[in-house]
């Protein structure tokens, strides 16, 4: 056995004093192990699991929450929405792309300022 791979997979740390890795826990005593982004799935594999996903890889899996964009813009940041609304009309909730003309606003010294606006309103 290897001891290192043993100790990185133990449900206790032994350090002083000892603690339990919950962690470790969650992903011993789950299914399956859902990291909800890609990103976040690559990151539990490669970087915090590697060895659980050697020993199990079929417990990994990425399953998206189902939260769009757009409705995370809506429901979360209705200050943000608002000003994209009045750049390119409503249409851009059921169509993302319709967003593409703000990129050419990203100097605009106006618009900047009211996106920062949004983003501190969003701070409060």
């Amino acid at each position: 056995h290897d001891n290192a791979r043993l100790a990185s997979m133990s449900i206790i740390e032994e350090s002083s004093p000892k603690m339990v890795r919950m962690a470790n826990l969650a992903v011993i005593g789950s299914h399956t192990v859902n990291g909800v982004a890609m990103i976040h799935t690559k990151l539990l594999k490669s970087q915090l699991f590697p060895d659980f996903l050697l020993m199990w890889p079929e417990k990994f899996i990425n399953v998206t929450n189902g939260v769009t964009p757009r409705r995370w813009l809506l429901q979360a940041n209705p200050a943000l929405s608002s000003i994209y609304t009045g750049m390119v009309g409503p249409g851009w909730v059921n169509d993302l792309k319709r967003l593409e003309p703000i990129k050419s606003m990203s100097q605009d010294a106006q618009f900047r300022q009211r996106w920062r606006a949004a983003k501190a309103c969003n701070k409060r």
